[in-house]
């Protein structure tokens, strides 16, 4: 998920969803336009379904590939029931009656990151990405095992266990779900819900539940 920023404060997304679940969200400066007759190379021409004012989604009819169950499901959410959507979709921002199209605000791509999880999680499924080592990712504390390297300000410890806080801690008062991540060095630090690394410092566990896949630096 490689971010791209000139302006931290005003940026976009685009998406790309294949019949895989195979996911790229791809983040940069608000102003970058996707040209959408470049986005398909087989014949015919691509069709938009605009989920929303804020929302495009864009395919290829007669794709001969795999049938993208997600994103019909997906467009069937939106009202456009009985799409044979094949092959992968891309997501913009509206593109009105051009060929050319921004990228989704923060807000409108929240909202679709959102119900493509709701509608894997109802199908029993997920989406994965394949990820470059200098990609930072989210890795919940709970995907470390013992033995496992955990980064801390540029520095590897050994990951041995979680410590409970004591009963009556000030700590919990504030996070009731915080406990002391201890390292075979004596190093320790308060761990809680997830934090951020590069790819390629992630432990196993983050692959094994995520599913996504490293790629060759």
């Amino acid at each position: 998920m490689p971010l791209d920023f000139t302006n931290p404060h005003e940026f976009s997304c685009f998406g790309t969803l294949h019949p895989d679940r195979l996911v790229n969200w791809s983040f940069g400066d608000a102003h970058i336009e996707w040209e959408l007759t470049g986005l398909f190379s087989g014949p015919g021409t691509y069709t938009t379904v605009p989920l929303d004012d804020e929302t495009d989604m864009h395919y290829l009819p007669g794709d001969p590939g795999a049938t993208n169950t997600v994103a019909q499901h997906l467009a069937a959410r939106y009202g456009f029931d009985g799409l044979d959507i094949r092959g992968p979709v891309h997501f913009t921002g509206p593109s009105g009656e051009t060929d050319r199209a921004l990228g989704l605000a923060p807000d409108a791509f929240d909202v679709m990151y959102g119900r493509v999880q709701d509608i894997c999680a109802d199908l029993g499924v997920r989406t994965w990405g394949k990820l470059h080592p200098g990609d930072t990712v989210s890795v919940r504390y709970t995907d470390l095992e013992r033995g496992d390297v955990y980064w801390f300000l540029s520095t590897p410890h050994r990951f041995q266990h979680f410590r409970d806080f004591p009963v009556g801690s000030k700590t919990l008062e504030f996070i009731p779900d915080a406990r002391v991540l201890v390292c075979d060095d004596e190093f320790e630090v308060t761990a809680y819900g997830t934090y951020q690394c590069r790819a390629d410092r992630a432990p196993a566990g983050y692959w094994q539940r995520t599913g996504n896949q490293l790629l060759s630096a």
